[in-house]
């Protein structure tokens, strides 16, 4: 019982974090949004005044890093970022999405992963949509096949790329988080297995585990399919 008390308190346990926000003082007191990122849906985690050389949060020790987004109040754009504790954000007064984000190796690896990866795939893809579209229109359907094709091989070529990205980032929240929104691709290439225990603390990889028993336990030869 008494085990299970304090495993319980470590699951919901909370830290400080502190996360500095340069922006002009002209924007002092305007209201910012935290927000997390789900499967393309963003909840509220916290509101943020700004004018403070560091804001202090209160929160559960098992969500960073992570993927979060940084928004402020009739300000175009929003910022996609890797949030360490003591990230540093400088905000861009035309384009919040160009705001430069420091002090946070999480977020220097997901921007490796986007231009290297995520990027590149995209602007394919957008290409081969594109002339699917283009086929269509001047009514070839062999080639808007051909070009169907091309999207299902880039897909293929981007989970290789992400599996790569995984396994040789095993200590990486990045990989962690890949991993947890790319399950349903990825969950039979044995990438759980190779993520670092350092990450074990993190409500992600809990997620991920009791997925990969799910994916073991049908794979067990006692087991019926």
């Amino acid at each position: 019982m008494i085990i299970c008390a304090v495993a319980c308190l470590a699951l919901t346990s909370t830290q400080s974090v502190k996360i500095k926000i340069i922006a002009p003082k002209a924007w002092n007191d305007r209201k910012a949004l935290l927000l997390t990122r789900e499967k393309g849906f963003a909840a509220v985690v916290h509101s943020i005044r700004l004018g403070f050389d560091t804001t202090h949060l209160t929160m559960d020790s098992d969500l960073l890093p992570d993927l979060y987004q940084f928004q402020v109040s009739q300000k175009k754009g929003a910022l996609t970022f890797f949030f360490d504790p003591g990230t540093e954000i400088r905000l861009d007064t035309f384009n919040l999405a160009k705001s430069t984000v420091t002090h946070s190796k999480s977020n220097e690896e997901w921007r490796e992963y986007q231009s290297l990866v995520q990027s590149p795939s995209d602007q394919r893809l957008d290409a081969y949509l594109l002339a699917e579209a283009r086929a269509k229109k001047r009514n070839l359907p062999d080639s808007a096949r051909y070009w169907v094709d091309q999207q299902a091989l880039e897909r293929e070529r981007l989970w290789s790329a992400t599996t790569s990205f995984i396994s040789n980032h095993p200590k990486s929240y990045v990989s962690l988080y890949l991993l947890k929104v790319n399950w349903f691709a990825l969950k039979d290439r044995g990438l759980f297995e190779k993520l670092d225990r350092s990450l074990a603390h993190h409500r992600n990889y809990r997620f991920l585990s009791e997925k990969n028993k799910g994916i073991a336990k049908s794979a067990s030869p006692g087991v019926r399919k």
